[in-house]
């Protein structure tokens, strides 16, 4: 039985069948893996449309400008701010991801408990959220995922890439067709497929970021 957090963040555009994210187990990293990695991600690179690729190239800049609006708005420094956003991140509807960090950072402002806030992620996310917004923690670079996100957020930073579901899919297959991919990585693994993207992405001629936003808007545009 999911919460009400959790149902309330795969509801949306980030529902996945479960029959697509059932694979538990680590993606290998082989050189013959990360060989066909970098092939499949040309491949969605090239398929981008003309308007997926001007999407993909502008959705960190606009996740920046939002993430400075906030730092205005709630007297908070960027990197606070790139944070909350980040660690509300996981499973999270990019639309309701912002509405939750203006909460998030409202509730401290005004001195909510944290308990009266909704948010559509995980509730240790949230805890977390609060908690960088206090000024209490930051975004570790132990938890790769997260804190790659918080610097292309926050940084438009291109040595970091935000490596989640699905872009490990357009890694392991170029297929538009369902299929079970693994979706699960270690530190390690995370930080060698961080470090491929960004070599794919110069070979393409862009950041590593707007690189992964443009698959990212591809794949899940045209995934069936």
């Amino acid at each position: 039985m999911f919460t009400v957090t959790r149902w309330c963040a795969w509801s949306g555009l980030g529902f996945i069948p479960r029959r697509l994210t059932n694979s538990k187990s680590k993606i290998m990293t082989s050189q013959k893996d990360l060989k066909k990695f970098r092939s499949n991600l040309r491949t969605w690179y090239k398929r981008a449309s003309k308007d997926e690729i001007k999407q993909g190239l502008v959705w960190y800049k606009d996740a920046m400008d939002f993430a400075k609006q906030l730092s205005t708005d709630y007297g908070v420094r960027g990197e606070v701010a790139a944070g909350v956003i980040s660690a509300l991140s996981p499973n999270n509807r990019w639309e309701r991801n912002k509405f939750d960090a203006v909460q998030v950072l409202m509730a401290v402002r005004d001195d909510v408990p944290m308990d009266d806030v909704k948010v559509c992620t995980y509730n240790a996310n949230k805890a977390k959220a609060f908690a960088i917004a206090k000024g209490d923690r930051k975004i570790l670079k132990s938890s790769p995922k997260t804190y790659a996100f918080a610097r292309n957020v926050g940084e438009n930073d291109s040595n970091f890439v935000t490596i989640d579901k699905w872009h490990l899919r357009a890694c392991q297959t170029s297929s538009k067709k369902s299929r079970t991919c693994r979706e699960s990585v270690t530190p390690k693994q995370y930080r060698i497929i961080q470090e491929e993207t960004v070599k794919v992405a110069k070979e393409m001629g862009v950041k590593a970021y707007q690189f992964q936003a443009i698959i990212w808007v591809t794949i899940r545009n045209q995934w069936i």
